[in-house]
């Protein structure tokens, strides 16, 4: 628009307009011509044609641009969303992870603990066979016939103790198989 007017005046000024126009009427000046006239109006014509054109493409490109920010935005919320999934999911397994390492914790604990019982019933058991042995020598060598009905009594009562001593071993042993499988089971 201020290109037309500067272009008006221009024209004006070209065929001599003055500042008032009832001077150049009285002085006898010059009016611009219907050809200058037309000239001026077609140049306007096709400056606010160029005006309307240039204000359509900026509307559309306008659009383009808000429809890409509102993708954009859509994309950030949904990218937003998926971070505090993933986040909640990276709490819920740190959790679990958590609760596995305290159960493996307990567990090697308790297969320690069996482990040491095994072991003193090992040592138990045989120095109870160390002391059987012993008393079988003494009572074979040392004692009359008569007495010794109560000692092998005793003796047979010793070796119902050592095979009961026996059956627990086997216990502890399995429930630490148990245990060892429980473990591979939470390591997987």
């Amino acid at each position: 628009m201020q290109a037309a007017l500067c272009m008006l005046f221009a024209t004006l000024c070209v065929n001599g307009v003055s500042t008032s126009p009832l001077k150049s009427f009285q002085a006898g000046g010059n009016l611009a011509s219907p050809d200058d006239v037309n000239i001026l109006m077609y140049g306007v014509v096709q400056f606010s044609e160029s005006l309307h054109h240039i204000y359509q493409s900026t509307e559309a490109k306008l659009a383009r641009v808000m429809k890409a920010i509102s993708r954009t935005e859509s994309e950030v919320k949904r990218l937003g969303h998926d971070t505090e999934e993933a986040a909640q999911t990276e709490r819920q397994i740190k959790e679990k992870l958590q609760l596995i390492q305290a159960q493996m914790k307990a567990l090697k604990n308790q297969v320690q603990e069996n482990r040491g019982t095994v072991t003193k019933v090992e040592l138990e058991e045989a120095e109870l066979k160390k002391k059987l042995t012993s008393l079988e020598e003494n009572l074979n060598n040392s004692i009359p016939d008569m007495i010794k009905g109560p000692a092998l009594k005793n003796i047979s009562i010793l070796k119902d103790l050592m095979k009961w001593t026996q059956e627990q071993k086997l216990k502890l042993e399995n429930q630490n198989q148990q245990l060892a499988d429980l473990q591979k089971q939470n390591m997987v």
